[in-house]
């Protein structure tokens, strides 16, 4: 893993450590009790004149440590707006690179560091927005193995974390970082999204007082239940509007308001009707006590789960999907695992029969040999109208597709985006009743066969 940590800009700095920071505070001035510098009066002028933060409040949010769990589209407003405040110590989680379609809504990113690290990326934006923030960037995965060296670290020896922000967009991460919370006394500030509706929440506050994330979902969804965003879509100002209550939140604890804190409430947010409501949440008394972390990939398929330990826990992402690795994005994994039957016949029961993966290559060889299976897109009709295979013949949703969108013999080639919910829709359609030799999922989606064969294509 990397991890670094400046306080300057980013054309500026050297490359430090951890060890190197050892009396940065006297060197920049930062430091419990000190006076603000006249340029920081002059910065957060329009914050001192109100009675509830003042001169005090503003010292308060300077010497707050704050760490960002993704830096994407919750995360990039609530980092921007922290740093706007003040808030002196920033911690960004995000091992991914800057993607062109995270732009239509990760703000703190921009065409000139496509390619780019994330945590790289927005730490350039923020030395820019405020250069007397610090920030201590973890190019990792969040996950079992590091959660709890990362919370446990804080932002240097002495500066433990006063809140974390959740800006996750799957149930593994969001339970990993509930249980890592409350292992480490830490309140955290939940957000989800999903198309035009967003849902926020403060949990753990006070640490092991306030309702947490098991208050609300004591139990995951079934696995596939809920669409991701990569699946479902996302109206790209929500995470705007969503990071920024984040951002409010965390202020507001910094500050030490917590009479407004959003505990105990869960706020609904629907942009397309423009209202807000809300849900009352209670500390369930029978809940069981954390006492561990676990495995939560597993948990959120339905298996049991098992406890993690320094030297079982696997680098893998709390949220990765099938493909996991490098490529995967803590604000927009496509889906979870796949359910039941797998590529060759590896899944759970490893007598059952399965769907054949198909590369995009060996497919293209197969068709000119004179392969001709029925091909079945099972993504939305709108993702279908950005870009498709152009011999398709049908086009039905993975989570709606029947035996009568196919024929009753013969081959049939399926495919999606990535590969996710091709795998899916095999399942299902093997569990209704389609002979499973029949059923070929194209590996990787319509961008492997994008990015392998035909980069004439549009990405999305």
């Amino acid at each position: 893993h990397h991890v670094r940590s400046d306080d300057g800009p980013s054309h500026l700095r050297a490359h430090r450590t951890e060890e190197d920071d050892d009396g940065a505070d006297d060197d920049d001035g930062v430091g419990s009790g000190s006076p603000l510098s006249n340029p920081e009066i002059a910065r957060y002028s329009r914050h001192l004149v109100l009675s509830d933060v003042g001169m005090s409040g503003q010292r308060s949010l300077r010497d707050a440590s704050v760490l960002v769990i993704g830096a994407g589209g919750l995360g990039s407003p609530c980092l921007l707006y922290l740093a706007a405040a003040g808030v002196g110590r920033l911690g960004i989680v995000d091992a991914d690179t800057v993607d062109e379609s995270n732009l239509q809504r990760q703000i703190i990113h921009g065409t000139s560091t496509v390619g780019a690290s994330k945590c790289e990326s927005a730490r350039a934006r923020i030395a820019d927005v405020n250069p007397h923030v610090r920030v201590r960037t973890y190019e990792e995965e969040f996950t079992s193995a590091t959660a709890l060296r990362i919370l446990g670290d804080g932002f240097e020896d002495g500066k433990r974390w006063d809140a974390v922000v959740d800006g996750s967009d799957n149930f593994p991460t969001k339970y990993l970082i509930n249980d890592a919370c409350d292992l480490t006394g830490v309140p955290w500030v939940y957000s989800a999204i999903l198309a035009f509706e967003g849902q926020l929440s403060t949990f753990n506050h006070p640490p092991g007082i306030g309702p947490t994330y098991r208050d609300m979902m004591p139990t995951p969804p079934p696995p596939g239940d809920v669409p991701s965003c990569a699946e479902g879509g996302v109206l790209g100002v929500l995470p705007g509007t969503m990071g920024c209550l984040q951002a409010t939140e965390v202020i507001k604890i910094v500050l030490g308001k917590d009479e407004g804190l959003l505990r105990g409430r869960v706020l609904v947010y629907d942009a397309m009707t423009m209202k807000f409501g809300e849900v009352g949440l209670v500390r369930s008394e029978d809940r069981e006590e954390v006492t561990g972390l676990i495995d939560y990939q597993g948990f959120c398929a339905g298996h049991v789960a098992k406890k993690a330990d320094a030297d079982s826990a696997t680098e893998k992402p709390a949220g990765a999907g099938p493909e996991g690795g490098g490529g995967r994005t803590m604000d927009e994994a496509e889906t979870a695992s796949p359910i039941g039957g797998t590529d060759g016949g590896d899944g759970d029961d490893g007598d059952a029969p399965s769907f054949r993966a198909v590369e995009p290559a060996e497919c293209l060889a197969k068709l000119a040999d004179g392969w001709t299976p029925w091909v079945l897109d099972v993504r939305l009709q709108t993702e279908n109208d950005i870009v498709a295979l152009p011999f398709t013949d049908r086009v039905s949703p993975h989570r709606t597709v029947v035996p009568s969108d196919v024929p009753k013999s013969g081959d049939v080639l399926v495919y999606c985006k990535a590969g996710v919910r091709g795998r899916k829709a095999c399942d299902r359609l093997i569990e209704l009743g389609i002979e499973p030799e029949r059923l070929y999922n194209l590996e990787g989606g319509i961008m492997r066969w994008q990015k392998d064969l035909d980069q004439s294509m549009p990405r999305y």
